[in-house]
């Protein structure tokens, strides 16, 4: 019988999360706050693009919730946002002549987040990953006069956290972020959805209930 080493490890698979659930250890809940740096990796965002941000949740012992903020400096790609006016001259890009008349456009926006945290414990540690998921909002503006737009946005991703002390923690984390734009929306930035991975790193600190 050849080996196959991929249905080998689909069989490591149940085995190893019966593993990581029989070691997980009961910890106190606690709230946790965490001021960050957030940069866009990958997707319809700017690349090495992002800004700060902060996190605040609370931690069950199996279960937890956060609200997530950022604000981004220059969000959306200038080739993919469009003039309102069809007269109006192209964005200003890298492949634009400086002698050619463009609009140097400049994107910006913030992101507010509810997210479902599943904290993974692990005893005799310093490291603690988890799993997140959630919902909210993206709003998106330009330097242009009156050109905005609010869309409903999902994310889900991961990360773990490093404890320095039972009070603070490094923590590394990534997610990817969809948005549902609406394209008839006549003042608009981006008339298309549009998703995007960030990651992010910062300083926890966390208070036990």
């Amino acid at each position: 019988m050849l080996f196959d080493p991929i249905t080998r490890f689909r069989r490591w698979i149940p085995l190893s999360v019966v593993l990581i659930l029989w070691t997980a250890s009961p910890a106190h809940a606690q709230w946790v706050v965490t001021p960050y740096l957030g940069a866009n990796l990958a997707g319809d965002a700017e690349f090495r693009r992002g800004g700060p941000g902060a996190s605040v949740g609370y931690l069950g012992d199996r279960l937890g919730f956060e609200f997530d903020f950022e604000r981004y400096n220059h969000f959306f790609k200038d080739v993919d946002v469009f003039p309102l006016d069809p007269a109006a001259p192209p964005n200003c890009t890298d492949a634009t002549s400086r002698e050619t008349p463009c609009t140097d456009l400049n994107t910006d926006a913030v992101s507010f987040m509810g997210n479902v945290v599943v904290p993974i414990r692990i005893r005799g540690t310093k490291w603690h990953p988890y799993g997140t998921a959630g919902l909210g909002m993206i709003r998106a503006w330009t330097n242009l006069e009156d050109r905005s737009q609010n869309n409903f946005a999902g994310n889900v991703g991961g990360g773990v956290m490093y404890a320095l002390s039972p009070r603070v923690a490094l923590r590394g984390d990534a997610r990817y972020f969809r948005a549902v734009v609406n394209k008839d929306e006549p003042k608009g930035v981006l008339f298309k959805d549009y998703g995007y991975l960030r990651a992010s790193f910062g300083v926890t600190f966390e208070f036990p209930r």
